[in-house]
């Protein structure tokens, strides 16, 4: 009997650098092509499987809360010129602690509501003045 020997179906590990994110990323803003057609055109690989998103993510074009929206909600936004890259990674360093302190400005602002209203339900409750009147002395 023949032995049959298989291939191995590994690919070769691809490793973008972050201006080729970049590039990509700035290919589908520009919003020209679809995804499959802007990976095709810069790995030869017809089926992309949710890498470019993955680089938008790394490079803070996309926030993980926001995701769930829509792609065309940030296409909208952005204008079709290109831009030049000029990224380093302090600016992607900045970026993310910008969006790091929007998250936290975000849940100080629900846990100032929070305290708010328990505030005011005990007050109606217990029937006890708990925050400090302006005009006393």
């Amino acid at each position: 009997m023949e032995e049959k020997r298989f291939k191995s179906k590994q690919r070769p590990s691809r490793y973008f650098g972050v201006k080729q994110k970049h590039e990509i990323i700035n290919a589908y803003l520009e919003g020209s092509h679809s995804k499959q057609q802007i990976w095709y055109d810069f790995t030869g690989e017809s089926v992309e499987k949710g890498q470019i998103l993955k680089f938008m993510r790394q490079l803070g074009y996309l926030d993980e809360q926001v995701d769930k929206k829509p792609l065309t909600f940030f296409m909208e936004n952005k204008p079709n010129k290109k831009k030049p890259i000029k990224d380093t990674v302090e600016d992607i360093d900045e970026k993310s602690e910008i969006l790091r302190l929007k998250r936290e400005l975000e849940e100080s602002k629900i846990r100032e509501e929070y305290y708010r209203r328990m505030i005011e339900m005990a007050e109606k409750e217990l029937r006890i003045d708990i925050r400090k009147k302006s005009s006393t002395k």
